[in-house]
């Protein structure tokens, strides 16, 4: 609905640009959360410092997860609920805002980061520090020095899917081999980002600025290289803003860009997109000048938990990357201890009822407390989350020799697991601080007393620090609006953004208030839309090209192998031909024997340099091709493809000199194992040396023949291979794979675990079936674990029997956690399907990208066909 409530009517106001320092009479800005859009409508009466704000607020869910997965629908809503309280049109003919709109935005989930530099306790560790100053979690830190090999470091690198790398290393003027050589391990490891596996990877070149142009060549294009200036352009500078604003702009771009419908919402904007936990920040930096004391602030996400510390201006922030209250509610738990959780609680709940309610809150973020019992679990879930944010956040502070300039930190990245042990046993003694600020939805939407209990019960603040929280969790908004309008954003801050609760003596003993939200009852509502009835679209693809074994048209079954592909990993090696004669790189050329694209053997002489007295040589340690010449003057040369191909024997009886019937005690693998090139199959101590026989390749243990004293090594290589998983018919083919069609009916769950699998259904545990249940209990999970089932499907199932064990067969929930009804049109479905073959995909992504697991009952082959 828009226009006005009542009679009449008003016209809709015209979109306007901010101009910087020109404050609007009236502005609309979101925050696109992500599980909430929260949004405020600020108007102005007055001029200057006499002006007065007024401010409307409402909510819509984010709308990433289907039937919507547009966040601009969110938008629209949130605004729409605006403009009918402001009686006023916010929402234009074209479905766009109408008046001056700005927005922050959290909604694509977390930034997962590899970060490069040459020297692990220089380069490195700045680089890591510019990433996590921006929020994000670190996969790896990979660094010239990090005592791993070249091939070990592509190895890591490949098994991971960052957003983004942040590529450093070297002092601007020194030499730029190490710069090009971590640059050629990342295009080795072909990495891709998490989201798009067939986009280019952002890499931030914050490095010797002399390498650029060698590292733009190595990327090529498949990275997408933006350089900055270096992080560290001499041994005593360091620089690290434009590497963290650049990380700050290709997450929006690149990263936030991939919740659905975020490309329309950057159009929409009157100012650039802030992430949520800037904005916070930059709002607390304003308000610390302004009040001139040191400020403590807490903001509880849905995701993650920010914590800043905020004087004269500056601002220190951690990132809780996995506590949260809805997507991450359950790292809260396990950070905090279930234990400490229950006697947080008011009222008597027992673990197994406790848990279940937790895991119905993470299947469905956006849903409000049902009772009060779920409104009490929340308030001690955001104790535990306060608690544990601010205790890591003060440990990173008390211990900052090695962190010297950083401006943020990520408080789960793995590099950082020995300092989070340590904050666990540490006080929290918050005496140097004035202020305390709670913000986020469970510390800004509750009654004051709740809000101040839950702040003093984390934290224990001594008796003269004031409370305050967000008045309606509107820092990030104002933080964007002081992005254009600080004068602006400085007076609703005063005005209506914060309130002051008073000191903690007025609230020690303090019994929380009866807080009930009415329900949101989303799952209910969607029961119906998660069955359908009908032609099923099936998609089946390899994650790279490969043979595709059946024709558009063909009718498959189920395991029916529909594509296969093979890829050799032929490892790449570099060569230090240079360091090695001792030459400059530039002179390299006149010491070569074998040049770029020249084959070379094992052992072969392919550099030479011929001084007075002697000649100093390089030989090759392997058989191969060679591709380049990296600037350092290193080549780097590709083994050759037979070498990936053969399986080697290995006589290790023979080569340790003992019996093959003797030669158990001196095995050091097994059948089935992989194994490194180099790695000792067999090894003996003898008298001053060991005596060891190597694998001569990258491979798998096959074959250990005790009789002959042989192991065999059949070389690695990836072998994928993709299976119909449901009868149907080939309608689209590509070189990934096709897509099935089969007629039936789909049901969507909430929540699974296992993958796809597939059997008869029926009530009874049979091996190789699909057991269905009421309710899944730890007692008749392990039931079906010794019957050996492929799946289970029930309505309902104990968190608690779930959380952290890994069950050997396909779970899928229908309804969620703890015990529930199944709805009638479900089990009308189910009785009928009793006996037939049931197809289960127990995959579930509750974040951006949301994918529920899935049950498919195909129709009879009869009415199959004749569909």
């Amino acid at each position: 609905m828009r226009g006005a409530r009542g009679s009449q009517p008003t016209p809709a106001l015209r979109a306007m640009e901010i101009k910087q320092n020109e404050s609007p009479e009236i502005v609309c800005v979101t925050d696109v959360g992500s599980t909430t859009t929260k949004a405020c409508l600020f108007r102005r009466r007055g001029e200057g410092e006499a002006a007065e704000w007024t401010m409307l607020r409402r909510e819509a869910a984010t709308t990433v997860e289907k039937p919507d997965e547009d966040v601009t629908i969110g938008v629209l809503r949130a605004l729409e609920s605006l403009g009918e309280e402001a009686g006023l049109d916010l929402i234009d003919d074209a479905g766009r805002p109408a008046v001056a709109y700005l927005s922050t935005s959290s909604a694509g989930g977390g930034l997962a980061m590899v970060v490069t530099g040459l020297v692990r306790e220089i380069t490195s560790r700045s680089a890591e520090r510019v990433a996590l100053g921006a929020g994000a979690i670190v996969l790896d830190v990979i660094a010239l020095d990090d005592r791993r090999s070249a091939y070990k470091k592509i190895h890591d690198l490949e098994a991971l899917r960052p957003d983004m790398v942040l590529l450093a290393g070297g002092f601007d003027g020194e030499a730029i081999s190490g710069p090009v050589f971590l640059a050629e391990i990342l295009n080795e490891a072909a990495l891709h980002p998490k989201r798009n596996p067939t986009a280019p990877l952002p890499v931030i070149y914050a490095g010797n600025r002399n390498a650029l142009p060698f590292v733009t060549e190595t990327l090529g294009m498949r990275f997408q290289l933006h350089p900055v200036e270096n992080i560290r352009p001499s041994a005593v500078q360091e620089r690290l803003r434009p590497a963290r604003e650049a990380i700050h702009r290709i997450f929006m771009e690149h990263v936030m860009s991939q919740a659905p419908g975020y490309e329309k919402l950057l159009s929409w904007v009157s100012a650039p997109v802030l992430p949520t936990p800037s904005a916070f920040g930059d709002l607390l930096a304003l308000a610390s000048r302004e009040w001139g004391e040191r400020i403590l602030a807490v903001d509880v996400g849905g995701a993650t938990t920010d914590v800043f510390t905020a004087h004269r201006g500056e601002v220190q922030r951690t990132v809780s990357a996995n506590l949260g209250m809805s997507y991450s509610i359950l790292e809260v738990v396990r950070a905090g201890g279930l234990a400490e959780l229950l006697s947080l609680l008011d009222s008597s709940m027992d673990e197994t009822e406790a848990l279940n309610r937790i895991g119905e809150k993470h299947l469905e973020p956006t849903r409000l407390a049902r009772d009060e019992l779920d409104a009490e679990i929340e308030r001690a879930v955001a104790t535990l989350a306060v608690r544990e944010a601010v205790r890591a956040h003060l440990h990173v502070l008390s211990g900052r020799s090695d962190d010297r300039g950083a401006e943020d930190f990520d408080l789960h990245s793995p590099l950082r697991q020995q300092r989070k042990a340590q904050a666990k046993r540490m006080e929290i003694d918050l005496g140097s601080y004035d202020l305390l600020i709670g913000s986020g939805g469970i510390l800004s939407h509750t009654p004051r007393d709740v809000a101040a209990r839950i702040l003093v019960d984390a934290l224990n603040p001594p008796r003269k620090t004031e409370l305050a929280v967000d008045t309606a969790f509107i820092f990030p908004h104002l933080g964007v609006l002081a992005s254009v309008d600080s004068r602006s954003a400085a007076q609703i801050l005063r005005s209506l953004g914060m309130v002051r609760l008073g000191k903690v003596s007025d609230h020690r003993g303090d019994a929380h208030s009866r807080w009930v939200p009415s329900s949101a009852g989303r799952l209910a509502a969607r029961r119906e839309e998660r069955i359908v009835r009908g032609t099923i679209p099936v998609n089946r693809e390899l994650a790279i090209p490969g043979d595709v074994r059946v024709r558009l048209g063909e009718s498959v079954e189920a395991d029916e192998v529909i594509a296969r592909s093979t890829r050799l990993f032929l490892r790449p090696f570099f060569l230090p031909v240079a360091a090695s004669i001792q030459v400059e790189p530039q002179e390299m050329s006149g010491h070569l024997l074998k040049r770029p694209g020249d084959a070379v053997e094992s052992g072969e002489l392919i550099a030479q340099r011929r001084l007075v007295l002697r000649t100093k040589e390089y030989r090759s340690p392997v058989t191969g091709q060679i591709e380049k010449m990296l600037p350092d003057g290193s080549l780097l040369v590709r083994e050759a493809p037979f070498l990936a191909r053969e399986v080697a024997t290995v006589r290790v009886a023979d080569e340790l000199g003992v019996a093959p019937k003797k030669l158990a005690p001196y095995m050091r693998c097994v059948v089935g194992q992989e194994v490194e090139r180099g790695h000792p199959l067999a090894s003996i101590l003898t008298p001053g040396k060991i005596r060891a026989a190597l694998s001569p390749l990258r491979g798998k243990v096959v074959e250990i023949d005790a009789e002959a004293g042989v192991v065999r090594v059949e070389p690695l290589r990836e072998e994928l291979e993709i299976r119909a998983w449901v009868p149907g018919v080939v309608r689209e083919r590509s070189e990934r794979g096709v897509v099935l069609e089969t007629s039936g009916i789909e049901i969507t769950g909430v929540w699974g675990k296992g993958g796809e699998s597939s059997g008869r259904l029926g009530g009874s545990a049979e091996s190789g079936g699909i057991a269905r249940l009421d309710h899944l209990s730890l007692d008749d999970l392990e039931r079906l674990r010794i019957a050996g089932v492929a799946g289970a499907i029930a309505p309902g199932a104990d968190l608690g029997a779930l959380l952290d064990r890994e069950w050997p067969f396909t779970i899928v929930l229908l309804e969620g956690f703890g015990r529930h009804a199944l709805g009638d049109r479900l089990g009308e479905i189910l009785d009928a399907a009793d006996g037939r073959m049931i197809y289960l995909d127990g995959t579930t992504e509750l974040r951006v990208g949301v994918r529920r697991p899935r049950l498919i009952l195909p129709d009879e082959p009869a009415n199959r066909g004749a569909a």
